[in-house]
């Protein structure tokens, strides 16, 4: 619920941004979460879409994810091209998870021009900075194959444990299956229950379907 401390508080946020071009976006960016957190959506847009435009990456991945996924809260529609022109922007100033976004919507053509060999670029850039995203959707595209690319064994094992090694209980699961068509089921076996542990609803429901 808002409430007048917040409406006092927005209030004087955008007076300080009014009289200090050097306004710290870090700290402005946290009251763009206090906002967010208590309820007051409008004040929290505000001051998002403040930040927009101004390089600073974290901004521009968060309105990016409001037009990917659309946000009843702050009453922004989805909008594929806007959430790649944002997440482009973020990834322009160094947001890794950002360039795993833009990757995707370019290797599938999602709110854009198909473009597979950017979308991949992007994907093991975001993948060398340590996304376990993208880790784990380049051992997917080598471990069924996508459209030109032929499966490949051997890379999609070596990403997958690249992010199980990282503690990502999707790759864990993905592992699993890889292994299981090589037949290596007591390896695969203990992947999906190390990611059913870490609470992955697919590790579960397949362990409680397969393993009863």
């Amino acid at each position: 619920m808002k409430n007048d401390a917040f409406k006092l508080n927005f209030d004087c946020c955008l007076a300080e941004m009014e009289n200090n071009l050097n306004y710290n976006p870090h700290v402005l960016f946290h009251e763009y979460k206090r906002f967010y957190e208590s309820e007051c959506f409008l004040e929290a847009l505000g001051i998002l879409k403040y930040l927009l435009n101004k390089g600073f990456p974290s901004a521009e991945f968060e309105m990016g994810q409001h037009y990917y996924y659309g946000s009843e809260k702050l009453v922004v529609s989805q909008d594929y091209l806007k959430a790649f022109h944002c997440f482009s922007a973020a990834a322009e100033n160094g947001h890794a998870e950002a360039l795993y976004y833009q990757g995707q919507m370019l290797l599938y053509g999602t709110g854009v021009v198909l473009d597979i060999n950017q979308g991949l670029s992007s994907l093991n850039i975001a993948a060398i900075e340590g996304v376990n995203k993208a880790i784990d959707r380049l051992g997917k595209i080598y471990h069924y194959g996508y459209c030109d690319i032929s499966p490949d064994n051997r890379k999609a094992e070596y990403y997958y444990r690249t992010a199980v090694n990282n503690g990502y209980p999707p790759s864990m699961f993905n592992l699993a299956l890889l292994l299981e068509n090589q037949y290596r089921f007591e390896e695969a076996y203990e992947l999906i229950i190390q990611s059913a542990i870490r609470g992955y609803m697919d590790a579960v429901n397949y362990s409680m379907s397969t393993y009863k």
